[in-house]
């Protein structure tokens, strides 16, 4: 066990008292594979990775103003440190039934690059290290889950959920994550991008592939999208390194993390004059200069696609 793990277990072993926050030990952790596991209320492993978290409070000291439509998974608005937050339910999201909500001990505020959530669970279990190799695929068989992976709790073997946040987020605020995808159709078909060059693209999540298909169509480039490094890794060395425009990385993803493409990349003599943009929710600053220290070009959060049009046509054209 790492002291990363040691910190965040002495913390949260620590009896809590009202308004008290429990801060996370893990804003400096500047790798993609430390991950929170946190338990629903049918006592299930999940996980969501630490580079999206920003800290743990104790559910029963929110002051929650619910929401109206009863149809929404947002519970609520609560207002953490100077900032309104909507608070979900996780159950509700997995459409369990509903619960007493004194079976909830905390919520996990998250931050996927600059967008806040407050998600209520079950309880936290602690902070694990799982690398990309140890997780399989399971977003065929549910949207929700973007992979599996075996971890210890207790000395005893169990089955944990990657949960795709991605989707996480179009299901809890769906015009907004319309409405950032759907920017891509105000852009001009213009002959000044001038993009004869392929773009490679490494994203596990079904919705950003969709998205970032969308765009490269309506910029009328050539691409290839890739569900993790190791695959985009491959086609690559069947491939002329000057038809390659740039490429386009998720960080977190299984079998091959973007941090290890870039790590890979940059000590290759072949293959380190291709440019690299890093596309992520990840909120944490370390991880964003371990990637630029890495060598990519750019760090632009996802969805916001006019950035990374402006990115594209800035860096395909070198």
């Amino acid at each position: 066990m790492s002291q990363l793990d040691d910190d965040f277990n002495e913390i949260i072993s620590i009896e809590l008292e009202n308004d008290e926050l429990v801060r996370l030990v893990t804003s400096n952790a500047d790798v993609a594979s430390q991950y929170v596991i946190f338990q629903n209320s049918n006592d299930e492993y999940f996980a969501i990775n630490v580079a999206k978290v920003e800290e743990l409070i104790e559910y029963n000291t929110l002051n929650i103003a619910s929401a109206t439509d009863s149809q929404s998974l947002i519970k609520g608005t609560a207002k953490i440190r100077e900032h309104f937050v909507n608070i979900i339910c996780f159950d509700a999201w997995l459409e369990l039934p509903n619960q007493d909500t004194n079976i909830y001990e905390l919520a996990i505020l998250c931050n996927y690059a600059g967008m806040r959530l407050g998600i209520i669970v079950k309880g936290v279990y602690g902070v694990m290290n799982i690398e990309p190799s140890e997780m399989y695929d399971d977003s065929d068989k549910d949207s929700r889950i973007a992979y599996l992976c075996e971890i210890v709790v207790n000395s005893k073997k169990v089955l944990c959920k990657v949960f795709d946040s991605d989707q996480f987020l179009a299901d809890v605020m769906p015009k907004r994550i319309e409405k950032e995808i759907q920017k891509s159709d105000e852009f001009n078909n213009e002959d000044s991008y001038n993009i004869t060059k392929e773009i490679l693209i490494a994203e596990d999540s079904f919705l950003i592939q969709n998205a970032m298909k969308r765009l490269m169509k309506k910029m009328d480039i050539s691409y290839q999208v890739f569900n993790n490094a190791k695959e985009l890794l491959d086609a690559l060395e069947h491939k002329d390194i000057d038809d390659i425009a740039l490429i386009i990385t998720d960080l977190e993803m299984p079998v091959m993390s973007g941090l290890e493409l870039l790590d890979i990349c940059s000590k290759n003599e072949k293959y380190n004059k291709i440019p690299i943009i890093v596309n992520t929710n990840m909120a944490n600053q370390s991880i964003v200069r371990s990637a630029e220290k890495l060598g990519a070009k750019k760090v632009i959060k996802k969805l916001d696609l006019v950035t990374l049009k402006e990115v594209i046509v800035e860096q395909a054209k070198h």
